[in-house]
């Protein structure tokens, strides 16, 4: 992105974030599906040395991201969401190991892409859920599904990701963001967790952000792919 580019997308991601912390602000008798921790632009503090697994290094975050196409709008009404029907980004990064992975762009069916964040509650609530959908084998055969390792932050909760990841029972690939969060910020992402559907062509189905149970998280991939 130009640095002009990049300075109005920042600002509008403020804005949708504020938004994001007052939706979250709510009565103590509000659900928790709603539950998201908003995207932020501090960046990450940086680690004292390259973690060390196995005896050998692990990549936990891109140095850099080849990117292809525009940014998406900021997300700020999921049930009026002005990316549906526009062409995702393509993003090229690698995962925790260096094997290169890729977001957007056509394939041979969609896509449902879960950015992440190690610290953030919510995702350690969400993670479980979706992985209950794959153990209960309720997931579609032709859903791919990608996540995305977002705001590394060394000095909080469940760092490094790539073994908190490993934990949780993430057994899907993972592509690792940059420092400055930028897979997050070209997919429009204002809040963690925050999940993309691609259709198979590269275009966006649909986004949300906040955790949900398994079966709400199972009711949106079907609204989603009801209609491709």
């Amino acid at each position: 992105m130009t640095t002009p580019t990049r300075n109005r997308f920042v600002a509008a991601l403020a804005a949708c974030a504020l938004l994001v912390l007052t939706a979250c602000g709510g009565s103590e008798d509000a659900p928790d599906t709603a539950a998201t921790d908003p995207v932020t632009d501090e960046p990450a503090a940086e680690p004292a040395a390259e973690p060390i697994v196995a005896a050998a290094a692990v990549l936990e975050r891109s140095a850099s991201l080849n990117v292809t196409g525009e940014a998406l709008p900021p997300l700020e009404d999921p049930n009026n969401d002005a990316a549906v029907g526009t062409a995702a980004p393509v993003v090229v990064g690698a995962t925790f190991d260096g094997t290169e992975v890729s977001i957007g762009g056509p394939t041979d069916g969609p896509t449902m892409l879960v950015f992440l964040a190690h610290w953030c509650p919510h995702c350690n609530d969400e993670i479980p859920e979706i992985v209950t959908l794959r153990d209960r084998g309720d997931l579609p055969e032709n859903l791919k599904i990608i996540g995305v390792s977002t705001a590394v932050q060394p000095d909080r909760d469940n760092f490094p990701p790539s073994s908190w990841i490993g934990e949780k029972d993430w057994t899907w690939p993972v592509l690792a963001d940059t420092a400055d969060s930028e897979a997050i910020q070209l997919y429009g992402g204002t809040g963690f967790p925050f999940t993309v559907m691609l259709n198979a062509d590269g275009t966006v189905n649909a986004r949300k952000s906040g955790s949900e149970s398994a079966d709400q998280i199972l009711e949106w991939i079907n609204a989603a792919l009801l209609t491709v």
